[in-house]
């Protein structure tokens, strides 16, 4: 039967009797309910915002964030600071894959359903993933790259925190996540960013310091600093 649960999906291996544990609402599970099923009839009501939200639920939120976050790596190497400045940018890009490993990790020992797996009737604007649902992952990496890049600098840090945030309403309107998916997976993001900076700032900025004196200076620091 373990070998039959390794070749399915989650939800596959449920409706057949395979994959057993699992958690149809994790707590706080009436207002998880609740806010899904308040936030599915009013995306049945908005039919004119169907198509920004599944682009933006999909794939547009994180890809802005994604676009943001080159920016700020690209624009470091301007700063008096380079390359020392470029630790923090390199790190929050890095930190949301360590950030979606560790919420692979989690979804699969928590093992909450999908809740259109739950809720059948419900509007789901997007493909149904045959995954399990908390933390969710968009919102994870939301969390880190929001994070990493308040850390570095609050004015692109808010607008990336309003984005992210904008990301994670984005899952639960096209119906593919609980509110607490969500917001577990902003909190799950912006931890891991937050341990992966300070812990590895340090080591980054100083090996961007010894790459600088090679010829790949260029890519690191683009103003070049004389001695008054």
């Amino acid at each position: 039967m373990v070998g039959e649960w390794t070749r399915m999906a989650p939800t596959e291996a449920v409706r057949c009797g395979v994959l057993t544990g699992t958690t149809n609402v994790l707590p706080p599970k009436d207002i998880n309910t609740t806010w899904y099923l308040d936030l599915n009839h009013f995306a049945r009501q908005t039919s004119w915002a169907h198509g920004f939200m599944h682009a933006y639920a999909l794939w547009a939120g994180l890809a802005v964030l994604g676009v943001l976050t080159i920016f700020v790596i690209v624009t470091a190497r301007l700063r008096p600071d380079a390359p020392r400045s470029l630790a923090i940018p390199l790190l929050t890009a890095a930190s949301a894959f360590v950030a979606l490993g560790v919420n692979l990790l989690l979804s699969h020992g928590f093992g909450e359903l999908r809740p259109y797996v739950v809720h059948p009737s419900a509007l789901v604007l997007v493909g149904r993933a045959n995954d399990f649902s908390f933390p969710s992952d968009h919102s994870v990496v939301a969390g880190a790259l929001a994070c990493g890049l308040f850390l570095y600098d609050r004015r692109y840090g808010i607008f990336a925190v309003v984005l992210a945030l904008t990301v994670a309403f984005a899952r639960i309107y096209v119906g593919s996540h609980y509110i607490g998916d969500v917001a577990a997976g902003l909190i799950v993001g912006a931890v891991v960013a937050a341990m992966v900076i300070f812990g590895l700032r340090p080591l980054v900025a100083a090996g961007a310091d010894r790459l600088a004196r090679t010829p790949l200076r260029p890519l690191l620091q683009a103003r070049t600093t004389t001695d008054s």
